[in-house]
Parts: structure tokens; sequence; C-alpha cells
């Protein structure tokens, strides 16, 4: 990379990360501040969505934005959202003032991230530094959950709580004083147009993830699942009539039309889906008795697995192979490594899991980040939000039915709201029976994304 491709990928990847703080410590925060505010199980089930929702709402009019606006000036507008969002958790006195700024802050995150990812394909387009900084930026998501969920817990046993938003803010500080000096300022600029359109588009993602949420947690046939099914197709609907009357829509299909890009965010799902580390978390919880603190820092060998595949292996892997040869080659590997999940047992040790859960994690963030590279190095010229907006979009809907697909036969083996320490022999035969499972699951699932990119692959290849 020459030194301005260094500078803007350095901001970037610093930008992005700090705004995986509010994703990465939500979980610890909420106990101490539902505790303080005297908030009930409701509010906190719902502050605790809030964010992942607002998040997916603005994830299409986030990836126009940035290619409409500029990227510098649009990530200096989320910015200034994100500190506004902190701002207000921090002062809180009661929940809804919560339920705004969390909302504020996971749309700015989001937001701004997929706008990063945009800016990150234009300014390296091509060539050995186009992998560099996608590795680079590979690296971002598992280093943050590497870190930042120790260093909340561990600040919340020494301090209030509200200094955690109080962070969070000065993160967002940061953000906007890196993306001033390091980011160039263009001139480019056209109208926005229209918005309804990808904020239904946006409406529709969330209540899908959402849904599939509540089939892993609630179960298919609950009425919360059925409500939610009703939202997903009352904002399918809208979203069709909408997408249909406007002549000049915001929102197209047209960045990711084609057999391959599509298979490649299926890819995207897929290996999103696979590289979940929720389920290892609530076994670690409910099977050995670990605190939520305890689980997250037992995974930690996993995350920094997740470093190394990101940047080291995933680069390794497009420089020896070539970047679609090696995509295949790592989902591949991907479904592999879930094979040993299979020898789990009620009495085998947590640090099987561990490993287990290391190797997967490790091989998944190679194989997502070489696919996001890949996805992003198609993307037509001046089209890189919208692209970046379905990835982020293909990546949230493979995390939630990871949930459905992974965590249920987890979730399902214990009573979860009897807590962790009232776990008997059946449950966690039961827990481990899941784990089986699971690595099952995640073989087929990974094999299946692997014979979809290798198909495509050879039905693109030209004639000889």
């Amino acid at each position: 990379m020459n030194p301005a491709q260094r500078r803007i990928t350095f901001a970037i990847c610093l930008s992005v990360g700090l705004t995986f703080l509010v994703s990465a410590g939500l979980t610890f925060l909420i106990e101490p501040m539902s505790e303080d505010l005297h908030l009930g199980d409701a509010s906190v089930e719902a502050i605790l969505a809030i964010p992942s929702i607002a998040s997916l709402i603005v994830i299409f009019i986030a990836g126009q934005t940035g290619d409409r606006l500029g990227h510098r000036r649009t990530l200096l507008l989320f910015s200034v959202l994100f500190v506004i969002g902190s701002a207000l958790v921090a002062v809180a006195q009661e929940g809804l003032a919560i339920a705004v700024g969390l909302a504020l802050c996971g749309a700015a995150a989001t937001a701004i991230q997929i706008v990063a990812l945009g800016l990150l394909q234009e300014s390296v387009p091509d060539g050995p530094a186009h992998v560099s900084a996608f590795t680079t930026y590979g690296m971002v998501y598992p280093l943050a959950f590497l870190f930042f969920p120790v260093l909340t817990a561990g600040l919340l046993d020494v301090a209030a709580w509200r200094l955690i938003p109080i962070i969070w803010a000065a993160a967002g500080v940061v953000i906007a004083v890196v993306v001033s000096l390091l980011v160039t300022r263009s001139d480019h600029r056209q109208p926005l147009g229209e918005w309804l359109t990808p904020l239904l588009a946006g409406v529709v993602l969330a209540a899908g993830v959402r849904f599939l949420d509540s089939i892993g947690s609630q179960g298919p046939l609950t009425p919360i699942t059925l409500i939610g099914f009703l939202i997903l197709a009352i904002a399918l609907i809208a979203f069709g009539l909408r997408y249909r009357m406007v002549t000049v829509s915001s929102f197209s299909f047209t960045p990711v039309r084609g057999v391959l890009m599509r298979v490649l965010l299926l890819g995207v799902a897929l290996v999103a889906l696979v590289g979940t580390l929720t389920y290892v978390i609530l076994a670690l919880e409910y099977m050995y008795g670990m605190s939520p603190l305890h689980a997250a820092i037992a995974v930690i060998p996993a995350q920094a697995g997740a470093v190394l595949g990101a940047k080291i292996i995933a680069g390794h892997a497009i420089r020896h192979w070539g970047i679609s040869r090696a995509g295949r080659h790592a989902t591949l590997a991907l479904a592999i490594s879930m094979l040993p999940l299979v020898a789990m047992q009620a009495s085998t040790p947590a640090w099987y899991l561990i490993a287990c859960a290391t190797l997967f994690n490790t091989v998944a963030l190679a194989a997502v980040t070489i696919l996001n590279t890949d996805v992003m190095s198609r993307a037509p010229q001046g089209h890189s939000g919208p692209v970046s907006s379905f990835r982020g979009a293909a990546s949230s809907i493979g995390t939630g039915l990871g949930v459905v697909v992974l965590g249920t036969s987890v979730i399902t083996a214990v009573n979860m709201s009897a807590g962790s320490t009232n776990v008997n022999g059946d449950q966690v035969q039961q827990l481990a029976a899941g784990l089986r499972l699971d690595g099952i699951l995640g073989f087929a699932v990974a094999l299946i994304a692997w014979l979809a990119l290798l198909l495509v692959n050879r039905r693109s290849a030209p004639a000889i």
C-alpha cells in the first residue's frame, strides 16, 4: 500500500473497531444499568434488542449515503450521532432515554461500518494492496471482541455503569477526529434521493432477523414468533409495493446481480451462520457452570485465532491460490473444522470445547474475510456502498440463522430462566448431544457453501 492507502486503512480500521464497543459491552452493562434504573424484564429484553434492530433498519440507507454525500462527510455525521446516543445513555434516568440512546448508537455504528467498507474498496480497489487492506480490516471484529468484553466487565467491577457510555461517547469523538485528519475531503456530492424504499428494505431485514431470533429463543409456534412473522409479512408487502411504485428508487438490486455475486453473498451468510460463538458461550455457562464473564474470557483463544485467520491465513491463501480458489478452500476447511464437535460428551472437559471453537472460529474468519474481499472487489465503480450494505445484510441473516440452526439445540437443552447453577445431569447430556448435532449441522452448512462456490465457478469458467 502507498502512504495514502495506509492512512485510509488505519482510519477505517480504528473507526470501525471503536464502534464495536457497544455490541461487545452491552451484555455486561445491562445488569447494573437495569438495577440502577429499576427496569423490568420486558424493558431489559427490549433494550438488548434495540441496537441490532436500529442497525439493520438503516443498513441500506447507509450504503447509498456514503456514495452520494461523500464518505468523509457521512462518517462525520454518523460519528456525531454515535456521540449523541452514547451521551443519552450516560445521563439517562429512565428506560425510554436508554432505548433512544442505544438505537442511535446501534444505527450509527452499523452505518459507520457500511460506509467505511465502501470507502476501503474505493481507496484500495485492487492488487496486493487490496488484499492487505481487507485482511487488516478482517481482523477488526475479532480483535474488538478479544478485548472489549473483558475491558467492560473489568471496569464495571471498579466503577459505576455510566462510565461505560461515557467511554463510548469519547470513542465517537475519536472517530470524528481520526476521520477529519486522515480521510481526504471530497467535493463529490449527489442528491440523497428517495429514502423510503431503502428504509423499508432495512425494516424487512430487521423483521426477518428478529423473526429468526424468536424461532431460536421462543420456538416456531409461540405467540411472539407468530407476531414476528406477521410483522415480517407486512414489511415485505410494504416494501414490494413501494419498490414497484417508484420510478427511480434509491434502492436497487443491480449492484448484486449476477449468479456469482449472489452465491458469494450466500457464502458470506452461511459462513456467518457456522462461525457464531453464541452457542459455545451458552454451553460454557450451562454445561460447565461458568459466569458470562468467565465464558467471555474462555473464548479469548477463539477470538485470537480469528485475528490470525483474518490476517495471516486469509492473506496467505489469497496470495497462494487467488481469491476465488482461496474462498472455496476456506469454506471446505471450515466444514471439516466443525467435525471435532461430534466427539463432545457430558464428561468432555471444557478445554476441548474451547479448542473446537478456536479451530472453527479461526477458519471461519479466514473464510469470511476472503469472501468479503471477493464481494467488495466486484462492486461497480461508485456503487461500493450498496454492495457493502448487501454484504452486511447477508452477514446479519447468517448470524440470525446461526441462532436458529446451531443455537436452538443448546438453548432448548436447559431451562435458561432458572440460571446456569440449576442444570442437572440429564440436561448436561442433552447439551452434549446438542453440541454433537451442531458439529454435524455446521459441517453440512459449510459444505453447502463450498459446493455452491464450486459449481458457480465451474459454470462461469470460460470454455477451452
